[in-house]
């Protein structure tokens, strides 16, 4: 399926995100979604960080400025394929201390660089596979 390229989409869009693109958040979550598969390699703060570009897809999904528009279909459709492979990496236990949050922050990946997962052991008491990339 084709981006949306209407014109007034993306000007409501970028009016929804302050200023972004609807293939830029796509284009970021699956970046994201890349990088925990293949084992994220940087610290925890990065990682929630880097959870952010989510945040702005639950607006984009929920506000209803967008609603009417066709074109949220193929955002819809690439974020659902999206979530479906960054939940395939998570691990079924739920963070302790993260349970009032959405799914995506509410579970860490099943598996994680060195850095990511010492932290998430000290700070969490989670302890995640360690691959090295």
């Amino acid at each position: 399926m084709r981006p949306p390229n209407d014109r007034e989409f993306v000007e409501r869009f970028a009016e929804v995100t302050g200023g972004r693109r609807p293939t830029g958040y796509v284009e970021r979550w699956e970046q994201v979604v890349e990088l925990c598969e293949e084992g994220y390699d940087d610290n925890l703060d990065e990682y929630w960080f880097d959870l952010g570009v989510r945040h702005g897809i639950e607006r984009v999904l929920t506000d209803e400025r967008l609603h009417g528009f066709p074109q949220l279909g193929w955002f819809r459709e690439q974020v659902r394929e999206l979530d479906e492979r960054f939940r395939a990496v998570l691990s079924e236990q739920r963070m302790p201390a993260r349970r009032e949050l959405p799914w995506w922050e509410a579970y860490v990946p099943a598996w994680a660089g060195p850095v990511l997962a010492a932290e998430l052991w000290s700070s969490y008491g989670v302890r995640v596979e360690v691959r090295e990339s």
